[in-house]
C-alpha cells in the first residue's frame, strides 16, 4: 500500500481550490479533509511561514479534499480529479498571500 507523501496532500489541496474557483468563480470557504492531510499540510504552511487558518475553514472528517462554501458550491478532489483547465492565480498562490 502506497502512503501519500507531503506533497500529494499539498497537490490535492490545490487542485480541490483550483477547481472550486474554476467552476464556481470564487474562492472556497473551507476544505474538509482527513486528519493526516490536514497534518502535512499544517506542516508544508508552517514551514513556508503561510498561516493555516488564514484563508479557509478545516474540517477533519475523512473527506477526500473537498473544497466548498456556504453558498452550496462544491469540488470534490476524490470524485472528480483535475479540472479542465486552473484558475489564474492558482491555489498556491492564494494559500501563500502572494
Amino acid at each position: 500500500m502506497r502512503t501519500q507523501s507531503h506533497d500529494d496532500a499539498w497537490f490535492r489541496l490545490c487542485v480541490a481550490i483550483d477547481g472550486f474557483r474554476a467552476r464556481h468563480g470564487r474562492w472556497p470557504t473551507r476544505v474538509r479533509l482527513d486528519e493526516a492531510s490536514m497534518e502535512s499540510i499544517r506542516r508544508r504552511m508552517e514551514a513556508r511561514g503561510i498561516p493555516a487558518a488564514g484563508k479557509v475553514g478545516w474540517l477533519v472528517d475523512g473527506s477526500s479534499m473537498i473544497a466548498e462554501d456556504d453558498r452550496g458550491g462544491r469540488y470534490d478532489f476524490g470524485e472528480e480529479g483535475s479540472p479542465p483547465h486552473r484558475p489564474i492565480p492558482g491555489a498556491s498562490e492564494w494559500l501563500s498571500g502572494l
